[in-house]
């Protein structure tokens, strides 16, 4: 669990500090956010390159370190953001920006805001502070298959209850993601959208993902 004190919430594992994103880890961790998300499905279907995704990155990791909503992980050894995980409260308007400026990343926030929207009527969420939302867990390929995306997700879990969330919801996108929600983490799926049946106006944006089956989906699990 992360140990928590007056100033910082850190933990070490074999090399690995996890503590809370700050304003100075905002570059580091919006690139690492980046280059982790040119993997992503969705991404790689649309063709969002580097450049057009970064300036939504470091808006999120600057909103994540005003809210201390963020985990870093750090490489001791280098001093390099390897990794970063991201929370935002179900009913939030505290990440808020002009979507005309991210034209490029409407599908995604369409698809998921349709997976989100549909959870928040069919819960009847009104009260902030209750749902913790697992926005993003993303890694640096070079540390891939070492655990640490699992960890980093496990630290922002722990961080959720400390925040004193009661539940928390991912909508997640890649099916490795999704085995290990629900298999390491007890997550239970509640919806989904098939990537090949999604429309955003009128076009079927997703089709070039390979997998024909594959969808994004939200799960959900009590805190």
């Amino acid at each position: 669990m992360l140990v928590s004190s007056t100033h910082s919430i850190a933990e070490v594992k074999e090399g690995i500090i996890y503590r809370i994103l700050n304003f100075s880890d905002v570059s580091a961790a919006s690139e690492c956010f980046t280059t982790s998300f040119q993997r992503e499905p969705m991404v790689k279907a649309i063709g969002i390159c580097k450049d057009d995704f970064l300036p939504f990155a470091e808006l999120c990791c600057f909103e994540a370190a005003k809210t201390e909503m963020g985990i870093v992980a750090e490489n001791l050894s280098s001093g390099k953001i390897i990794g970063v995980s991201i929370l935002q409260d179900c009913l939030a308007d505290d990440l808020e920006f002009d979507l005309n400026n991210f034209n490029i990343l409407r599908p995604i926030f369409g698809i998921l805001g349709m997976l989100q929207e549909e959870y928040i009527i069919d819960k009847k969420i009104q009260t902030k502070g209750e749902i913790a939302v697992s926005f993003v867990t993303g890694i640096d390929k070079d540390f891939e298959g070492q655990g640490i995306s699992l960890e980093l997700f496990a630290q922002s879990m722990n961080l959720a209850v400390q925040k004193g969330f009661q539940s928390m919801i991912t909508q997640v996108t890649g099916r490795l993601s999704q085995n290990a929600a629900r298999r390491r983490f007890n997550f239970s799926e509640y919806s989904k959208i098939l990537y090949h049946n999604y429309e955003f106006n009128g076009k079927k944006v997703f089709e070039k993902i390979e997998d024909k089956l594959l969808s994004c989906v939200l799960m959900e699990r009590a805190l």
